[in-house]
């Protein structure tokens, strides 16, 4: 992905003030990775997630809340107990629709997740 982000930096510097204001996130497996192969990107914040899929999860809830300013983003622990219901539900949902979930394409995937959400949603 460093060529995509090459791009984002290269909108943010020189694309006008609709894109000075965009932020990301940059997440990697270790701190100083992104070194061995993208050193252009110093000064920029990395956040280290360690191979741990709910620490990434708390790297972009944190970021999305501080980047959205949105007050009612739900924190990381209720955000990764949904997401551990909904692998809990996965099998069964394949097993109804006819999938094979190691082989199942990113449409089918994020149609199930769509409509899983929208089942789940919490009310009120």
């Amino acid at each position: 992905m460093p060529f995509e982000f090459g791009l984002f930096l290269g909108c943010k510097r020189y694309g006008g003030r609709t894109h000075q204001s965009k932020t990301c996130l940059v997440l990697d497996r270790d701190r100083f990775r992104y070194q061995q192969f993208l050193s252009d990107i110093a000064g920029q914040d990395i956040e280290a997630h360690a191979d741990d899929p709910a620490r990434a999860v708390r790297h972009v809830r944190d970021w999305l809340r501080t980047a959205s300013r949105r007050s009612r983003v739900p924190g990381h622990l209720k955000i990764w107990g949904r997401y551990e219901s909904f692998l809990l539900d996965l099998p069964a949902i394949c097993r109804e629709l006819g999938h094979d979930l190691d082989q199942m394409t990113f449409v089918d995937y994020s149609t199930i997740v769509v409509d899983w959400l929208a089942e789940k949603a919490p009310r009120g």
